[in-house]
């Protein structure tokens, strides 16, 4: 070996003593408490989505008391609930970065229970509507603040795994909407029992949003006085309040976030039709009643429950392996198996062949939101992961939500108005938003892998 310079003894010295400078790495919190904390955040995303989407077997007996359309429904379903879900998303990530998410997301539950049980005391279109205006309030705090929370619980390399579950309570929530909505008439009469006189006088369908309302109080409770605030993690020291950082860090890159996220909301799109309409659409195409369509739903949300943890595993393995764009890929094989195994699940007429395409359908069901939150915590510093997640919340809230529940009632209402046309609705919506999804992920996946190489920078150092 040469003998090594003066320069070089120097510059070995001043390293060395910059690493015994530097702070010892910070503990993350215990991972029995951070899985309980998981367990919290679970059971209240299920009873967010339980209130979402409660209408969608209660639509035939709450069109014959107030008298409305399928697009009337559609907007109940999607727009009334978008309206404050997305006004007020970006306001919600702003808060999020910088105050205790604990009490925000406490104050989100509260808001949109009560919006919800409010609605069981509904007798007009405009009073629903304004209803899930409040509901779509609260749940606008949900992803954000959720999301955030999950990477300050827990380390890098289980993320991938948390957020996959975190989704499955979307899938219990979706399951818990279609039991309480399929056996209204049974619900209501347990209810009455043990309610005042008042109660007597509400519809059945009414008192399944007060059964779908009421749990989520108790669950702000236990969220406010059993979780605590964890540390911020994995910063960039950014301290401007306004939005100039985040549209910075935006336009360097635009193309993976764009792809990325417009492409989540497509697929989202799909299962916010579905959740909304394949009630209706086992009921009017192939004459089933509530009850057994809500116990198929169920079967199929169980299955479903698989996609939330297959996700994050299969996530975590490719990133194992190098593979930086795990999240893109989950999203796009979301999109494909919306045109090839959602339409055909529609559009078949043979009901066997119906149960088993839309079964396999759901084995991926929760792959593209959790992709989505995955992929922003790869390329997102700390301080700007509550907005940037409060922008898919917007996106979502536009195209998915809005789009996905009103497009079909629309196309039923206009294109194919009689009772078995909701089958061509249905499969129109999944192929061209599936088409479309698969499209934008192609075009983003290279320009992600380079922004997940420019992040590692700062996330290497914190």
């Amino acid at each position: 070996m040469g003998k090594r310079s003066r320069g070089d003894e120097v510059s070995t010295v001043a390293e060395e003593s910059a690493a015994a400078a530097a702070p010892a790495p910070r503990p993350w919190p215990k991972p029995a408490y951070a899985w309980y904390v998981m367990a919290v955040l679970i059971v209240a995303y299920s009873f967010a989505i339980l209130d979402r989407s409660i209408i969608g077997l209660i639509v035939a007996p709450m069109k014959a008391d107030l008298h409305l359309t399928d697009s009337q429904i559609g907007l109940l379903q999607g727009l009334a609930f978008a309206i404050c879900y997305t006004t007020f998303g970006l306001i919600v990530g702003v808060i999020t970065d910088r105050t205790d998410r604990r009490a925000l997301l406490a104050g989100g539950i509260f808001i949109w229970s009560v919006g919800t049980i409010v609605c069981g005391f509904a007798d007009s279109f405009m009073m629903l509507f304004i209803s899930r205006v409040f509901v779509g309030l609260g749940e606008a705090c949900a992803l954000p603040v959720s999301s955030s929370l999950i990477a300050d619980f827990m380390p890098p390399k289980s993320r991938a795994k948390a957020y996959g579950l975190f989704l499955l309570g979307g899938t219990l929530g979706t399951a818990m909407g279609y039991q309480v909505g399929g056996r209204a008439n049974g619900i209501a009469d347990v209810v009455r029992t043990f309610s005042p006189p008042f109660i007597d006088a509400l519809a059945n369908w009414q008192i399944s949003f007060l059964v779908a309302g009421v749990p989520g109080i108790l669950v702000t409770a236990i969220l406010f006085f059993t979780v605590r605030e964890p540390e911020r993690r994995e910063s960039s020291n950014i301290k401007d309040l306004s939005l100039l950082p985040m549209w910075n860090h935006v336009k360097l890159n635009w193309v993976p976030y764009g792809t990325l996220l417009t492409s989540t909301c497509l697929n989202v799109l799909c299962i916010y039709a579905q959740i909304n309409w394949a009630p209706t659409f086992f009921i009017r195409v192939h004459g089933w009643t509530p009850e057994e369509t809500s116990n198929f739903l169920l079967l199929s949300s169980l299955i479903g429950a698989t996609s939330a943890f297959s996700v994050g595993w299969m996530m975590a393995w490719l990133i194992g392996k190098g593979r930086a764009d795990a999240p893109m890929i989950a999203c796009m094989i979301h999109g494909a198996s919306s045109i090839f195994l959602g339409a055909t699940a529609y559009l078949v007429p043979n009901l066997t062949l119906v149960i088993v395409f839309y079964l396999s359908l759901s084995f991926t069901s929760n792959w593209s939101t959790s992709a989505a939150l995955m992929g922003v915590s790869q390329i997102t510093p700390n301080e700007l992961r509550g907005k940037l997640v409060a922008v898919y919340t917007l996106l979502s809230g536009l195209i998915s939500l809005s789009a996905g529940a009103y497009f079909v009632g629309l196309l039923n209402d206009k294109v194919f108005p009689e009772a078995t046309g909701i089958k061509y609705s249905l499969g129109v919506v999944y192929v061209v938003s599936g088409g479309l999804s698969c499209l934008l992920i192609f075009l983003g996946r290279p320009a992600f892998r380079a922004s997940v190489q420019r992040a590692l920078a700062w996330t290497e150092r914190t």
